[in-house]
């Protein structure tokens, strides 16, 4: 759903810490915030799923509710993180850009989600991907 590996994900969460420690920074001064650099309406979640949330809400892979849906988050607090997180993808190097290309019809229910994954799966076995 991310469009990379599994390593590939994780060199970029470890890559984004350092420009998530500068947001969480700046949030602390933001009036918004409660002192902890978050917005106690929507809850707090962890660097690797806002990380996971933004990328999904770029590439629009699935839609945020079905994502919160996976996660157990609700879809309110995977669209502030995504949207606060969005930028920091930006220090995610070149190759990146290529990955976040948005989809136009993302699956909205597991069952949709399953046929795109069987789908996907078909091809790689077919040899055709």
């Amino acid at each position: 759903m991310t469009g990379m590996s599994r390593d590939q994900f994780d060199q970029l969460v470890d890559q984004l810490e350092p420009c998530r420690q500068i947001l969480t920074d700046a949030e602390r001064r933001d009036d918004g915030s409660d002192g902890r650099g978050r917005n106690p309406g929507f809850g707090i979640l962890d660097h690797r799923h806002r990380v996971l949330a933004a990328i999904l809400n770029c590439r629009n892979t699935v839609t945020l509710t079905l994502a919160g849906q996976l996660i157990g988050r609700d879809r309110n607090v995977l669209s502030y993180h995504a949207h606060r997180t969005r930028p920091l993808l930006a220090f995610g190097g070149t190759g990146l850009a290529a990955i976040l290309t948005r989809q136009t019809h993302p699956p909205r229910t597991l069952e949709a989600l399953k046929s795109v994954i069987e789908r996907h799966d078909n091809m790689i076995e077919t040899g055709s991907s």
